[in-house]
């Protein structure tokens, strides 16, 4: 008894040490270039029809998604319905700089380790046709349930996920 005791007491250190140590921030960047001119670019991420054609959130999420108030505006939002046509999140633009930035804000009724996520989108003329796109995540993750996140996988998944997005905006883009 005392075994268990003790192999359970040093499981629950273990957690309360990593829930501790690890941190609740994710944020990376992500760069692609694109043979396009900026404004190109630009409309195929802030106008939210354009973006969901070349997105691949949501077949990988299996969810349907509707385009919310002025699109390719500020407050504009991507809203994600699962196959019953519950809403289980959204995606809203914050912040526009023609042809230079677009900033999300993404929220997910379903994922309890989600606290605020941030997604923006920095454009740089490189010549008159290619756009340098860099692709800023932001993510703080809600503790303990942000060991989810770390153990399931997901933070990985989500990586992978804004790397096929930005081929997916490169091959979308050029073939404007």
């Amino acid at each position: 008894m005392t075994i268990v005791f003790g192999v359970l007491a040093g499981l629950l250190v273990a957690v309360l040490l990593l829930i501790r140590m690890l941190p609740d921030k994710v944020q990376y960047i992500e760069t692609i270039s694109i043979d396009k001119p900026p404004r190109t670019v630009y409309d195929a991420i802030r106008y939210q029809e354009q973006l969901m054609e070349w997105s691949a959130w949501p077949k990988e999420t299996k969810s349907d998604c509707a385009v919310e108030n002025i699109d390719g505006e500020i407050g504009a939002q991507t809203i994600y319905l699962n196959k019953k046509g519950k809403k289980f999140g959204y995606q809203e633009v914050t912040n526009l700089i023609q042809d230079q930035q677009i900033d999300f804000y993404l929220k997910s009724f379903v994922a309890p380790f989600e606290k605020e996520v941030r997604l923006t989108f920095i454009l740089r003329t490189l010549t008159e046709n290619q756009t340098e796109v860099i692709m800023w995540f932001d993510e703080t993750l809600r503790k303990p349930h942000f060991l989810i996140a770390y153990f399931g996988g997901i933070l990985k998944w989500i990586h992978k996920m804004h790397l096929k997005d930005l081929a997916y905006l490169k091959a979308y883009a050029e073939a404007k």
